[in-house]
């Protein structure tokens, strides 16, 4: 079977059909059209793009492209609208672990649980939990996130292989690393290590 990107370029697939089959996030018209009004506001505010994404395109060579700037733009609210969809609010956070919300709350606060804001309310990326409960051990590096951390490297550190967490040969994320763990000190302290670094490289 074609992909969707030849399907797409084909025009046997409409571009949210081929955007929606590609990323497996239900993300329709009202999504774009919020795009389009980003792109056509006088003064572009909504096309700033985050540090991070700004020094990969300078990488690139893309610094004055307004196309490359446009994509990653695109490419941030296609995985954040993605993220938004697969994050668990409070009452199912609470009900996946067996607790009450304000024992989520609680978690919440004391860090040992992570959430964001969306305009569905607080919302619990699902990356921190299995599917009986919380990911084992992920209580005792989730405080050292700082808070003002974006949603999408949150979801990043905790689910791409990092090269310092290796299994059979191979990086995994952080989230497989303590699944996988026995919770020793020294396999806590190679994952709390890894959140550390990242929490200076945002700072």
């Amino acid at each position: 079977m074609r992909s969707a990107e030849d399907r797409y370029r084909h025009g046997d697939l409409d571009f949210e059909t081929a955007v929606r089959e590609a990323t497996g996030a239900d993300i329709g018209r009202e999504f774009f059209a919020r795009i389009l009004h980003d792109l056509t506001t006088p003064d572009r505010a909504g096309l700033a793009l985050s540090e991070h994404d700004s020094t990969l395109l300078a990488e690139a060579g893309f610094v004055t492209d307004p196309a490359a700037a446009t994509a990653a733009r695109l490419d941030r609210d296609i995985r954040m609208q993605y993220l938004v969809q697969r994050s668990l609010p409070l009452p199912d956070a609470a009900e996946r672990l067996g607790v009450s919300t304000a024992r989520i709350r609680q978690r919440l606060t004391e860090g040992t649980l992570w959430a964001f804001t969306s305009g569905q309310g607080r919302l619990l990326p699902s990356a921190q939990f299995t599917a009986t409960g919380a990911v084992p051990h992920i209580d005792k590096v989730m405080p050292l996130l700082a808070k003002d951390l974006h949603p999408l490297t949150v979801q990043s550190l905790l689910t791409q292989p990092q090269p310092s967490l290796i299994v059979e040969g191979r990086p995994v994320s952080i989230a497989r690393w303590l699944t996988g763990s026995a919770g020793t000190a020294e396999e806590i302290e190679q994952a709390a290590d890894v959140i550390t670094a990242a929490t200076w490289e945002s700072a």
